[in-house]
């Protein structure tokens, strides 16, 4: 005769069950600012040093779920998806134009709710225009950059180093014809399934089907031409992303995919001439580096560089405050 489980024994089996599905450390959540819902997922413990993941395109913030996990134990992670990236909404047809300037503020809307302070950046390819726009806007927070391919100087952007080139042209005049060719390229792209891609085993699927699902969203792909038109103005704010690591010396890590053909290696040497200091490793990755091939060393890097750099400054910093 089969007994009835008891409700003690379901009971239980339901708080282990939680319990475990808890146990990752890991949390999903949206925050209203003002006006458009921002989605972030975070890990790690709160009283821990923050580290800020500030995402590529097109992607969103599930390309830093692995390497949260790698980094749980040691740290407070917290990666929000962009306005019209991920799971967040798009911003209002009005009333908010779709540029870096005010990503980066949406962004520091959100750490101000979240009461986020203080805090490192880990920097990837957009990532790198949002976050240099709150590292000037609040130089203070700042605890140590960490730049994954997101690029600062010309020197690593050989599309936009000619004045003449299709590109530069496009910034200039914002010609229909590069738009339409940009538009029809992603969503030829985004309609390709993952087993036609062929990706290696250790390229999650989830992430490109998420990025594709976004892309393929009615007016999606014309919205984030507006953010490819305005990328003019990071070039031209290069010098003052430069000034700032000149002035302020901020402790750098760069882990740069060195088979990356659209933002390259010279790129990510060119931080040394403001920021002498700054720890530089060119991985066997490309300009995915953090989500593929080179997720395990990333977080060793950032580890080392952590006790090495960081945690004494903070340190510091914070008995100096006293």
């Amino acid at each position: 005769m089969i007994k009835k489980p008891s409700l003690i024994f379901l009971s239980l089996l339901f708080f282990f069950s939680v319990s475990h599905a808890q146990s990752d450390g890991f949390s999903y959540r949206w925050q209203n600012v003002n006006g458009i819902n921002i989605f972030y997922r975070t890990a790690g413990d709160p009283h821990k040093p923050v580290i800020v993941l500030l995402h590529g395109f097109p992607s969103s913030s599930i390309m830093y779920q692995g390497l949260m996990e790698l980094l749980k134990k040691e740290y407070f992670l917290i990666a929000p998806d962009y306005p019209a990236h991920g799971y967040s909404d798009a911003p209002p047809t009005t009333g908010y134009a779709f540029t870096f300037d005010n990503i980066s503020n949406t962004i520091d809307d959100l750490l101000n709710y979240l009461n986020i302070h203080r805090y490192s950046l880990y920097m990837q390819d957009y990532g790198a225009p949002v976050g240099f726009r709150l590292a000037i806007k609040h130089p203070e927070r700042i605890s140590a950059l960490i730049i994954q391919n997101g690029n600062a100087y010309i020197e690593g952007f050989p599309e936009a180093q000619n004045p003449d080139g299709e590109l530069q042209k496009y910034w200039r005049d914002k010609n229909t014809q590069y738009e339409r060719g940009w538009i029809d390229y992603y969503r030829k792209a985004s309609l390709i399934s993952p087993e036609q891609r062929k990706l290696k085993s250790n390229v999650n699927p989830d992430r490109r089907n998420m990025d594709a699902e976004i892309m393929l969203k009615p007016g999606r792909l014309e919205l984030f031409m507006q953010l490819w038109f305005d990328y003019a103005n990071n070039v031209k704010s290069y010098s003052k992303w430069h000034a700032y690591l000149k002035k302020y010396q901020p402790p750098v890590l760069i882990t740069w995919g060195k088979n990356d053909t659209y933002f390259t290696v010279p790129g990510a040497l060119a931080y040394l001439k403001d920021v002498p200091k700054a720890e530089v490793h060119l991985l066997n990755g490309g300009h995915w580096a953090a989500t593929e091939d080179d997720t395990v060393e990333i977080a060793e890097l950032i580890n080392s560089f952590f006790i090495r750099d960081v945690l004494h400054n903070d340190t510091t910093a914070a008995l100096c405050n006293r």
